[in-house]
């Protein structure tokens, strides 16, 4: 499982970015596109459960991977569903 081409549920494709937040920590997104929309469809951004800031990248890494693999199905409104 690739964190940044993500998992596909109910039509869209869920994905996680590790990103950089304030003074030099990482924060972790996740983003769902429908499957339809092509690679420049429309994406939304959601935030994940228990999201906290990790100051390591590495760490944040791991944590998005298990962000990733709770998501469950995808809402009609393109809201994660985590299980």
């Amino acid at each position: 499982m690739n964190i940044a081409t993500g998992v596909r549920r109910n039509g869209y494709r869920v994905f996680c970015d590790v990103v950089m937040a304030t003074e030099g920590s990482f924060a972790i997104r996740v983003a769902t596109r429908p499957e339809d929309a092509g690679p420049v469809g429309t994406e939304r951004v959601w935030h994940p459960p228990h999201a906290s800031s990790y100051f390591e990248l590495d760490e944040a890494e791991k944590a998005a991977y298990r962000i990733l693999r709770q998501v469950k199905a995808v809402g009609q409104n393109g809201e994660p569903v985590y299980g």
